[in-house]
């Protein structure tokens, strides 16, 4: 089975840094929990990445950027050849443009 190196984008890390202060400003425990949840998602991408389906913003762009969902958020993110590329952790109710 094909083993991926997990890369996480600065735009990503922004995304995940901001939701869990978010969180933290209510329960520090939700947005550690939160944080370790996708996390753990991602991790899982070192398999199998090409699992999940196409997000809709690709449509514009047209480079494959697929869609991981993690309860109410999706983790954008690129396969080239045997690296994930994490773009994005988006917040179900978050805009859908790159």
């Amino acid at each position: 089975m094909k083993k991926y190196r997990i890369e996480i984008k600065p735009t990503a890390e922004n995304d995940l840094t901001r939701r869990y202060l978010q969180i933290a400003e209510d329960s520090p425990q939700n947005a550690l929990a939160h944080y370790e949840r996708i996390m753990a998602a991602i991790e899982k991408l070192d398999v199998l990445a090409e699992r999940c389906p196409i997000a809709p913003e690709d449509r514009d762009v047209g480079k494959g950027i697929r869609n991981l969902i993690v309860g109410d958020c999706r983790v954008l993110y690129l396969v080239d050849e045997d690296v994930v590329e994490v773009l994005h952790v988006r917040h179900g109710r978050m805009e859908r443009e790159l």
